[in-house]
């Protein structure tokens, strides 16, 4: 397939995802709809400057219009300022949904059961580390790896000694130092490598 036809099939899908009409892109890049159909048709090409305005529209890179199979795989070329915003946005829904989860769980508790189960909120202390070394790994390479596994560590300690209170199991807190030191250093081993 010829450059043309490549850009012309690209621009035209993601237009057409918008949902705007050529005269409403054109506007928007400050073009005439003439030249955005001449683009579409695959009679011409975008200039550079075009392609570059048009990727920050689209919130894509330049890559997307002249790859062939950028359709089949459009996350490959999300631009990385958007694929950012994209991955922060998703990991705080997620961690909003813990906070709710935990938030409808308290007032269940204190409606049908009549007792203040305030330690769902301290039970998502632990749950938003783990959905966050989750989305760590996944989105960012675990580079806050060190800082959520603590927080989980004793997040999880504490929601195990409050829940059980009245056991005194105040001991749990030794069982954290070692671990808390293993943490230490396997965040230093990973460092130095």
């Amino acid at each position: 397939m010829e450059l043309e036809q490549i850009v012309s099939t690209n621009l035209t899908a993601l237009r057409k995802q918008h949902g705007w009409t050529q005269a409403e892109l054109a506007e928007k890049i400050h073009y005439s709809d003439k030249s955005v159909s001449k683009w579409e048709r695959g009679e011409a090409l975008p200039d550079l400057k075009v392609l570059k305005t048009l990727a920050e529209l689209y919130g894509v890179t330049v890559d997307f219009f002249l790859n062939e199979n950028a359709l089949d795989e459009p996350n490959a070329y999300i631009a990385t300022e958007s694929k950012l915003r994209y991955q922060i946005w998703v990991t705080l829904l997620a961690v909003c949904i813990v906070w709710l989860s935990a938030t409808i769980f308290f007032v269940y508790q204190l409606i049908n059961n009549n007792t203040s189960f305030w330690t769902a909120f301290v039970w998502a202390v632990p749950g938003t580390a783990f959905i966050l070394l989750y989305f760590d790994y996944r989105f960012f390479h675990g580079k806050c790896r060190f800082f959520i596994c603590s927080v989980f560590l004793w997040g999880l300690i504490t929601a195990v000694f409050l829940q059980w209170l009245e056991y005194g199991l105040w001991a749990l807190y030794f069982i954290g130092v070692p671990a808390q030191i293993a943490l230490v250093l396997m965040h230093q081993i990973r460092r130095s490598r």
